[in-house]
């Protein structure tokens, strides 16, 4: 795992403003970081997608935690996390995608709508 905390880089402010500075005991690696800026188009961004991240990770058990300067239950270490990836996200306007949902989508498959669909289809070809 490679990690490294040099502020003149964009992974380095990542790792200031998520923090993730103890490099002995780094949850990112340098290339993970670098993925998230990447994908949100900058460091505010990236952070706030590390934090989702982290707090996704987090979220998968329900005893005590100690995550840099936040302590609590990990409900609540998660959600302050997400709280500051929001404000990240509102510095730069960015507004990370939104997935469609099975709710959301049309799943009646009985055969008298399969049958219907296909007549739409081939009407509309």
């Amino acid at each position: 795992m490679s990690a490294t905390y040099d502020l003149t880089t964009d992974v380095g402010k990542v790792r200031r403003d998520i923090a993730d500075r103890d490099i002995a005991t780094a949850h990112f690696t340098d290339a993970e970081l670098q993925s998230f800026v990447d994908e949100g188009g900058s460091v505010k961004a990236g952070a706030g997608l590390a934090l989702i991240a982290w707090a996704a990770e987090l979220g998968r058990g329900d005893e005590m935690v100690d995550v840099g300067n936040w302590k609590g239950d990990r409900r609540d270490v998660c959600a302050k996390m997400m709280k500051l990836a929001n404000v990240y996200f509102e510095m730069v306007g960015y507004r990370p995608g939104v997935t469609p949902t099975l709710l959301s989508a049309n799943m009646d498959w009985t055969p008298a709508v399969a049958v219907e669909r296909e007549l739409q289809e081939d009407l509309n070809d």
